[in-house]
């Protein structure tokens, strides 16, 4: 942010006042503005701002905890907080709004100096989840304190991409060739990321349309699944096609693939 006399008379001075919100920064900064103005010898001058934000109260690594793992695993996270004013610092009313997702420990590692907080996901969750971790200070410049949670719990089994978009297909009569720059070929990736090895039963379209092909990459974890539509029997109108994708996966044993498009 900036504010300036707009105006300077001959001869006398002018003051410029550049500010900075460091509201969540931490650290070291470099900031720039450019001044604009009139005079004919240098119509532009660009300045530079430099400084550091010192934390009243840091929390290392981050006041972010990611949770990454597989379905099935407790995910555990270490943060430090530490205070970097000069009275001792007090942490109370530790609370969360996702109770239900989370369990959590503050412990004092060097009275009003240190704490440690641990954060442990519960059984039985997956997919992902947001929340925050909110502790109560005796700071008065920082009375409250944040921390932001993220959970993903990964899936063994992956496929990619999850549908097949073909785009707008321009049709010609059987007697022409159909454009050359016409894609009726997809392709759709299927992994297992850990586990029992993953063998792939069966495809199963949802129309004659649609042709597939299997190629293993990697014995039991990797395989690519070649998707084409025949020329010859598309008609026009929207493409509203299913793939389903049979593996002895119990967890997720049938994965449909949606085909979507418009056939002009």
């Amino acid at each position: 942010m900036a504010s300036f006399d707009k105006v300077i008379s001959p001869g006398q001075e002018g003051k410029i006042t550049l500010s900075v919100k460091t509201k969540n920064m931490s650290g070291k900064f470099s900031k720039s503005a450019t001044i604009t103005s009139n005079d004919p010898k240098q119509s532009s001058l660009r300045v530079k701002l430099k400084g550091e934000v010192k934390n009243y109260i840091s929390v290392k690594p981050s006041p972010r905890v990611y949770l990454t793992g597989y379905e099935g695993e407790t995910l555990t996270k270490s943060l430090k907080i530490i205070n970097n004013a000069d009275s001792p610092l007090k942490l109370t009313n530790l609370k969360s709004d996702i109770d239900n997702k989370i369990s959590y420990e503050l412990k004092s590692v060097v009275d009003g100096k240190e704490y440690e907080l641990m954060v442990k996901t519960l059984e039985g969750l997956d997919g992902r989840s947001r929340g925050k971790i909110t502790l109560t200070t005796n700071n008065e410049k920082k009375p409250k304190l944040d921390i932001r949670v993220s959970i993903n719990f990964k899936d063994e089994l992956t496929i990619s991409p999850t549908s097949l978009y073909f785009g707008n297909l321009t049709i010609t009569p059987k007697s022409d060739k159909l454009p050359p720059k016409l894609n009726l070929k997809k392709y759709i990736t299927v992994r297992k990321e850990r586990g029992d090895p993953l063998k792939i039963e069966k495809l199963v379209p949802s129309s004659k349309l649609i042709s597939t092909d299997i190629e293993t990459k990697e014995e039991g974890k990797r395989y690519i699944i070649t998707v084409s539509l025949d020329k010859d029997k598309l008609e026009k109108g929207l493409l509203k096609e299913t793939l389903e994708i049979h593996t002895n996966y119990k967890k997720k044993p049938v994965i449909k693939v949606n085909l979507k498009g418009k056939v002009n």
